[in-house]
């Protein structure tokens, strides 16, 4: 049985996996996903799997909407590893709870230095100093505080605790979620139906946004919950048992997850709790952390238990400088101004959808072979 690289001692396919979901979003908005880019050249952009690469705007799920909740659950399956080395080097608790603080924290800041385009509006970063625009809940800052709260909760309580605690949350989630209501809403107004009246649109529009409108903040309370479960799979991927156990385990876990998060979103009428990315409900977070796992326990199979590996070596470069790809194509790379710098020329002899795809396809090549550059010299950016 291969399980650990031989060299790093690291899961190679946590890295594989976490480069696998960051290609996903190897280009920032407005720019669709590349393979939906490729679909729509074909015209198969309204088919079934070329939906697949848009989020879904209401209740419901796709591929698309899984690769932030991935990423989120990969960071937790990384904790119990890292977490194990800094006692075996004799950390503290405190220690290692002010190394999640800061790390948290940094994530969040990093966030914050970010331009992004929401719903077509540009949301500067911290420094432009235009609060009217400055978007609060970046992808990473969310990533830094769940991740942050969950790390804390696995350093100070045992393993049944923090099972309770992780249950807790999702549960308070449901509930707020269902029966929450902003302050003068009418009587017997049900939040799941008018959204404006939940207490998480009117926290959001209220206090928690500088745009003063429904951007998720209050989700982030369930996003500790994606985090936790991921590091219930690392615990599993720490055990003793053998390669093809683990992997069984991963996906009994995952089966156990889909069973509850389908029940929120089904088995309760009235009181069901839908499936819904914009609002990041419990049973959002049950069903893509079942959907992770399995996805973990594919990729562990594959790679660190039969050993085939270089198929994922594509993969591998991008994941080992996960941060460093999402800053690239935010700042260095900002994706308007390099397809227009690199490939402005491909529109005037190519369709717009042909030159569409090579444009985005030649942005990949040239930050992979950037990170190739990186990989082969052994310089990561961890934070």
């Amino acid at each position: 049985m291969m399980e650990k690289n031989s060299v790093t001692g690291r899961l190679e396919s946590l890295d594989v996996l976490r480069g696998f979901d960051m290609f996903f979003i190897f280009l920032a908005d407005p720019v669709p996903c590349i393979v939906w880019t490729f679909c729509a050249m074909f015209g198969w952009q309204d088919s079934w799997f070329g939906l697949q690469f848009e989020h879904i705007s209401g209740n419901g799920l796709r591929f698309y909407d899984c690769i932030f909740p991935l990423f989120l659950f990969i960071s937790g399956v990384s904790f119990p590893f890292s977490y194990a080395k800094q006692r075996e080097r004799g950390m503290t608790a405190w220690q290692s709870s002010k190394k999640a603080i800061v790390r948290a924290v940094t994530l969040f800041f990093l966030g914050a230095m970010l331009w992004t385009v929401i719903d077509g509006t540009l949301e500067k970063n911290i420094l432009s100093m235009e609060w009217e625009t400055f978007r609060v809940w970046s992808v990473i800052g969310r990533i830094g505080i769940a991740w942050g709260v969950g790390a804390l909760v696995y350093i100070w309580f045992g393993m049944k605790t923090r099972v309770g605690i992780a249950a807790a949350i999702l549960l308070a989630m449901w509930a707020v979620s269902r029966f929450a209501v902003a302050p003068g809403a009418p009587d017997g107004i049900n939040p799941l139906i008018d959204r404006q009246w939940s207490i998480a649109h009117w926290l959001d529009v209220n206090f928690l946004t500088t745009a003063h409108r429904p951007e998720g903040g209050l989700g982030t309370v369930t996003m500790v919950g994606n985090a936790m479960l991921g590091m219930f799979a690392g615990d599993i991927l720490r055990g003793a048992a053998s390669g093809v156990s683990k992997t069984l385990r991963l996906l009994a876990y995952a089966a156990i997850l889909a069973v509850c998060g389908l029940m929120i979103a089904f088995a309760f009428g009235e009181y069901s709790l839908p499936v819904n990315k914009s609002m990041w409900s419990s049973s959002f977070a049950l069903v893509t952390a079942a959907i992770s796992s399995t996805l973990l326990a594919v990729f562990y199979w594959i790679v660190d238990v039969k050993g085939w590996r270089r198929w994922g070596f594509f993969f591998k470069v991008i994941g080992m400088n996960a941060i460093t790809v999402y800053l690239l194509l935010r700042t260095v790379f900002n994706t308007p101004f390099a397809l227009d710098y690199f490939f402005s020329g491909l529109y005037k002899v190519m369709p717009p959808l042909v030159a569409d795809f090579f444009a985005q396809a030649g942005l990949i090549a040239i930050v992979w072979t950037l990170l190739l550059f990186l990989y082969r010299r052994k310089i990561f950016l961890r934070v």
